[in-house]
């Protein structure tokens, strides 16, 4: 565990949204917003890094007035803020991601389906409103998921109650085992990727495009779904409001998404 005070070398910084830079209103504080303004003013590479779709990402990199590359879906995608280029996009499969439809369907749980950036369920309900007032995403009804077979999303994120998740989690862990990277990243979530896919494969990935070294590299990160990207990254910093794996592999905990506790691990060790 780093000791306060002592100055770490960062040429890219990666920040997890919800549970880490955002605080539980879902919302962008002004001093985690300055900080992270003041880091790209001093020429480091501020990331984006969530399992949210790439456009609920977008009006949160605008709002800082980011232009750089934003890693989103876990990893599944890696988009640039302002160009719009797609560095890569890995999705599920489409024999996959019709299995977990038919899994869904028979258990009725609640199942977005990430498409080309689109959010599609097989009806609204409280679910859907409950992820449309986190990410500002609007859902679009098909009646049956099963409309879009063959098709290859880039994420399918089941919302369900947090007291019966952890038994679906492990469930479905099981039923997937090397065929696709399944994942808690909210309390009520669980999401399935591309097995190849995780944000620390795709901030290493990236950081080499940029030829930045890993060691210059410091990462944000509060849930399960953010390990790799912890650590992956020279130096990890996992949020005190993080689950307990997060702080165990962090070189530091910060304060809560609610006290900026990123904001004050920017001044504290980088700037």
């Amino acid at each position: 565990m780093e000791s306060e005070g002592a100055k770490v070398p960062c040429r890219l910084a990666a920040f997890d949204l919800d549970g880490t830079l955002l605080n539980s209103e879902h919302a962008l504080s002004a001093e985690n917003c300055d900080a992270l303004r003041n880091l790209a003013a001093n020429d480091v590479l501020v990331v984006l890094v969530s399992g949210r779709m790439h456009r609920s990402i977008q009006p949160i990199s605008d709002q800082i007035g980011l232009e750089n590359p934003i890693i989103s879906y876990n990893g599944g995608m890696v988009q640039h803020a302002t160009t719009g280029e797609v560095y890569h996009h890995t999705p599920v499969p489409a024999d996959y991601a019709m299995a977990v439809v038919a899994a869904c369907r028979r258990q009725a749980l609640h199942l977005n389906f990430c498409l080309n950036d689109e959010l599609y369920v097989a009806e609204r309900n409280a679910w859907s409103a409950l992820y449309e007032a986190r990410t500002g995403v609007p859902a679009t009804p098909v009646g049956d998921l099963r409309e879009l077979a063959g098709e290859t999303p880039t994420k399918l994120l089941i919302i369900h109650t947090s007291e019966e998740l952890p038994s679906l989690l492990s469930d479905f862990q099981n039923d997937y085992a090397g065929k696709l990277y399944v994942t808690q990243t909210q309390p009520e979530y669980i999401e399935f990727m591309n097995p190849e896919v995780t944000k620390g494969r795709a901030l290493s990935a990236l950081a080499n495009r940029f030829d930045i070294p890993m060691a210059t590299v410091v990462a944000f990160g509060d849930s399960y779904n953010d390990e790799s990207l912890l650590k992956t990254a020279g130096f990890g910093i996992a949020m005190a409001n993080g689950v307990p794996p997060i702080h165990a592999c962090a070189d530091y905990i910060t304060g809560t998404n609610d006290d900026d506790g990123v904001a004050k691990a920017i001044w504290e060790f980088i700037l």
